[in-house]
């Protein structure tokens, strides 16, 4: 591990099996947008982030057997401001037939979340009440 500079986490890499159709739904359900696309050694791919964020998922385009879902209980998690919001997002997804579960109170470590999927079958989950991370 460096020693001189903390180490930070920075990007997820996802595969994916269609990356327009990918893109369109990290746009639509995650509020990113493309800040560079790329076609990298062959593999096309894209990055996203959220406006002022810095954290990036990297969508790589694979052939389908390579980019299979996440398995069991693996998701990404996005944070909501409110439990409206979370109800909203479970609602808009029911009916865009992508609904997984939810939306449940969990407690406060779990807070009150659904989970919904993405092209390729990932969980996606939208959470609010997590209190995840450090605070300064």
């Amino acid at each position: 591990m460096p020693t001189d500079k903390a180490v930070r986490l920075t990007h997820l890499g996802l595969p994916v099996t269609d990356l327009a159709k990918s893109i369109a739904f990290y746009e639509k359900w995650a509020g990113m947008s493309v800040q560079r696309p790329g076609d990298q050694l062959g593999i096309r791919g894209a990055r996203l982030a959220q406006k002022g964020g810095t954290f990036v998922i990297s969508l790589l385009e694979l052939p389908v057997q390579q980019a299979l879902p996440m398995p069991g209980v693996m998701h990404l998690g996005l944070e909501c401001n409110s439990k409206a919001q979370v109800d909203k997002i479970a609602t808009d997804a029911k009916k865009a037939g992508i609904l997984i579960s939810g939306p449940v109170d969990s407690g406060p470590d779990l807070g009150y979340q659904t989970y919904i999927s993405d092209p390729d079958g990932n969980s996606i989950e939208f959470s609010f009440g997590q209190q995840v991370g450090l605070t300064e």
